[in-house]
């Protein structure tokens, strides 16, 4: 059979919705009798027994192993939480109310869109609705119950009883606020009319009595920045996962959807389950997975292939089954997920909305990612932002691209009749796993990353809180922090905000990257003066010519270099790859000396010197550094610039003078003096040329007063 010509089978779970309103309508839910209610119920096939909400596996498959959500006895669970109340003798009357109202809130949230934040506009699965009738539902229910009792009002509505303290007690546990939310959220479309009694509320303030006491509040608390050593163990767990695992496995999954199409998908699940295996076992037979030294592929660590149902074991390799080589996938994706969110560093919004093509090769060659910003963004459709791509990234979104492509074709699980066809569109993160999953499914980043780390053997909640997306954003904003010359600069362009404030709290969340940035400081000082020094060395032991550092302080270096291998030829010991670190550490004061002026100036000394420098004392910052302060170094890579400056300068000046613009050239012929302060050979060759004494001549007799202002200004 052709499966891809067939078409989708529809929803259980939207069939038995739309039978359900063409006889109810969802407003008239909050009204019916214990009769219409037991026939909605069934029309929604949970269960032809009153008082007992069940839930088939065909309406929520991932309630499997949970017997207790499977049937739930109503009138039970309100007992149950009764007790807990403290209250043991209630009427059978109350308890059949409460079931009626359970059994209401269940019927309607089939019906109704009742999710909540990005969910909202869609209707809550089955198996969330039964955990509320289970766990949330009957403990307010419960409390309503015992006000009722306690008033003794005869009233039909049974959360009306609840009073403002126990609002106020409910409004503080998550859940239950977000179930009392649901509730207002219905009684504002006109669905539900039962709610707890409002606040009062009075025209005037009484001002001399004691303010009323505000319910506590916990602050949250921010998401922190995810330790380096988690990351240091996780990091190349998730490469091996990209870099060798993903070639072979989306080798395999191109090859499956016309592997599968061959079968007769009207066999049995456990048919099409071992038939999938022998495909399986045949394409790893013609296409063993071998690592790049020819040997075959196997985690260097404990890697979770499989779910453990009915005894399987967890960790085996190579895969062989379907269930298996799904697990795989979404490790798989999870892991292009976790090297995305750090190479961009953007929200988890913006990276959700990537496509399949979203990255492209421009004209310098390199390729470049395309996301939008949303937030902040007067622009309903965002912002476009483009930043390089690292090969890793492009590495990572061509496998993701090609991994939403093969599970496009097919089934989430081996019970479906038909494979399908583009089920996810141009979407680049795909829902694979077995939950409800259909033209909008959409996956849970958090609980992706959460599973990413414990299939990958690594804890979950690296420093004591979970794993989230807007850690990753966190961990950019300090690394680069801490790494990079004038971050808040660079992560304000890449992470799209509109001030520098909101840049800096993102750099700031970590209390301790002051102490880390200046130690990463003072390392970088002592590296770059051991480089330095090795150079030398290596010069001064193979006969080469020695660098070409400028300055009053290079002559320091060499004479430190040689007095510190005449101090190791008198120990007895010979210059190592440590001898240059150690002379480093010592002229450096342990990397509070060796200070960039610019990118090729350093002052040696512990801090910047007041009087040769021209600034104030202990101010870091200033790039101008007199040329003969006894401290100065100037590194060797800056004489290459030094030459191109002087011949470009000495161009200027020359054709200034041809055209008669004097005062360009007495600008040109300045620069070109400080030029000149950085090498003395240099100095003594351009000096002793006749052309360039006679412009500087020409630019100290001249009394032009542009030339004198120049000069007074250059001063």
């Amino acid at each position: 059979m052709n499966a891809t010509d067939a078409p989708l089978l529809t929803d259980p779970v939207d069939a038995t919705r739309l039978a359900c309103l063409q006889r109810f309508q969802p407003s008239d839910v909050q009204h019916l009798g214990r009769d219409d209610l037991l026939a909605a119920q069934s029309l929604l096939e949970h269960g032809p027994t009153w008082g007992f909400w069940q839930t088939p596996e065909t309406l929520a498959p991932s309630l499997s192993g949970k017997k207790h959500l499977r049937n739930i006895n109503l009138a039970g669970r309100m007992r149950a939480c009764l007790r807990i109340e403290g209250v043991t003798d209630v009427p059978d009357t109350l308890i059949e109310e409460a079931v009626i109202t359970l059994t209401r809130l269940g019927v309607l949230l089939r019906l109704v869109s009742a999710g909540a934040g990005k969910m909202a506009r869609r209707a809550l699965k089955p198996a969330t609705i039964a955990q509320r009738l289970n766990q949330y539902l009957p403990r307010i229910a419960a409390r309503a119950m015992r006000r009722k009792l306690q008033i003794g009002e005869e009233t039909s509505a049974l959360l009306y009883c609840l009073t403002d303290a126990d609002r106020h007690e409910f409004h503080a546990k998550k859940r239950s606020r977000i179930e009392l939310e649901r509730l207002h959220a219905l009684a504002v479309r006109g669905q539900w009319y039962d709610l707890p009694t409002p606040p009062e509320t009075t025209p005037t303030t009484d001002p001399s009595r004691a303010p009323s006491a505000q319910p506590s509040h916990v602050k949250p608390v921010p998401y922190p920045p995810l330790p380096d050593a988690w990351l240091e163990e996780i990091g190349p767990r998730v490469l091996w996962v990209v870099q060798e695992l993903g070639p072979h496995l989306l080798h395999l999954l191109d090859a499956l959807p016309a592997l599968m199409g061959e079968l007769d998908l009207s066999m049995s699940s456990l048919t099409i389950q071992k038939k999938v295996q022998s495909l399986v076992a045949a394409h790893l037979s013609e296409y063993p997975w071998l690592d790049r030294a020819g040997r075959p592929v196997t985690p260097p660590f404990p890697l979770t292939t499989g779910s453990g149902k009915h005894g399987s074991d967890t960790l085996e390799w190579p895969p062989r089954t379907y269930e298996q080589i799904k697990n795989l996938s979404v490790t798989l994706q999870a892991s292009h997920l976790f090297i995305t969110l750090l190479a961009c560093a953007g929200r988890i919004g913006e990276v959700a909305a990537l496509t399949r093509h979203c990255v492209s090769n421009e004209r310098d060659g390199g390729g470049y990612l395309h996301r939008h910003i949303y937030k902040l963004s007067p622009n309903f459709l965002g912002d476009e932002l483009q930043s390089p791509a690292p090969p890793i990234l492009e590495i990572c979104m061509g496998q993701q691209a090609r991994l939403a492509a093969a599970f496009d074709r097919l089934p989430r699980s081996l019970d479906a009749t038909q494979l399908p066809m583009g089920r996810f569109g141009d979407a680049l993160w795909v829902s694979i796993g077995t939950g409800r999953a259909g033209a909008e499914a959409t996956i849970n980043f958090n609980s992706a990353l959460l599973n990413l780390a414990k299939r990958l053997g690594v804890s979950p909640s690296p420093g004591g809180k979970g794993v989230h997306a807007h850690r990753f954003r966190k961990t950019i904003g300090r690394l680069a922090g801490v790494a990079l010359f004038n971050s808040p600069l660079v992560l304000k362009r890449l992470f799209g905000h509109k001030s520098i404030e909101m840049t800096l709290h993102y750099i700031l969340c970590d209390p301790g990257i002051r102490g880390e940035a200046e130690k990463v400081l003072r390392e970088l000082r002592i590296m770059h003066c051991s480089e330095a020094l090795e150079e030398i060395h290596h010069a001064m032991a193979n006969n080469l010519p020695l660098p070409a550092n400028g300055g009053a302080g290079a002559a320091r270096l060499l004479s430190a270099v040689e007095n510190q291998e005449t101090q190791l030829r008198e120990q007895g010991r010979v210059w190592t790859e440590g001898s240059a670190y150690e002379l480093a550490c010592l002229l450096t004061g342990q990397g509070k000396g060796w200070r960039l002026i610019n990118s090729s100036i350093v002052c040696s000394k512990e801090w910047v010197c007041s009087k040769p420098h021209r600034h104030k004392e202990l101010e870091l910052d200033k790039p101008k550094c007199d040329p003969g302060c006894e401290n100065r170094v100037v590194l060797a890579r800056r004489r290459r610039d030094t030459e191109e400056s002087i011949e470009q300068y000495l161009d200027i000046a020359r054709s200034a003078q041809a055209d008669g613009l004097l005062l360009v050239m007495a600008h040109s012929m300045e620069n070109l003096r400080e030029e000149l302060g950085y090498y003395a050979d240099l100095r003594e060759k351009y000096l002793a040329m006749p052309d360039v004494q006679a412009m500087f001549r020409s630019c100290e007799e001249t009394d032009q007063p542009e030339t004198i202002q120049v000069a007074e200004a250059i001063a």
